[in-house]
């Protein structure tokens, strides 16, 4: 006597398969970093409680990184980035006499991290340098965005 086997089906479970995708997005969805913005975190210093004063855009010193990767201070003419020890001795007469002009650093996005790097550097340097010598407080160097470079003319 022969006996019949049942043929079974073979079948995937598919009801826990909508729970385990949901599971999955929700774990993708809160473990994935979303940047909006690209660059190098600069941290800018707390506001000070004091009334803050109007400051022409001639009294502040430009620094233009071009695309080429030369520099311009003041609008004068551009030197390569690897003279950036002369921006030092151009920058700490200025700063010297006064500390409260603000340093506008503008790079334009075709230019390198590395220059942009390079004059922050040594602005930062003589910061240090000037913190030392005449125990002043931080100075105030601000790198604007491009939406506020196209605002405040500084392209």
């Amino acid at each position: 006597m022969k006996l019949e086997k049942k043929k079974s089906n073979p079948e995937i479970p598919t009801s826990s398969m909508a729970d385990i995708a949901f599971l999955l997005i929700v774990f993708f969805m809160l473990t994935t970093v979303i940047s909006a913005t690209k660059g190098i975190e600069h941290q800018l210093p707390q506001q000070d409680k004091k009334t803050t004063e109007n400051i022409e855009k001639e009294d502040s010193i430009y620094i233009k990184v071009n695309a080429d990767n030369t520099f311009t201070v003041d609008k004068e003419a551009p030197a390569s980035i690897d003279g950036v020890g002369m921006l030092k001795d151009y920058l700490y007469p200025k700063l010297s006499n006064n500390w409260k002009k603000p340093i506008i650093i503008y790079v334009n996005p075709e230019a390198k991290y590395e220059s942009m790097i390079a004059v922050l550097d040594v602005v930062k340097q003589l910061e240090a340098q000037l913190i030392k010598e005449k125990n002043i407080p931080n100075l105030t160097i601000t790198i604007p965005t491009q939406a506020e470079a196209e605002t405040w003319g500084y392209q």
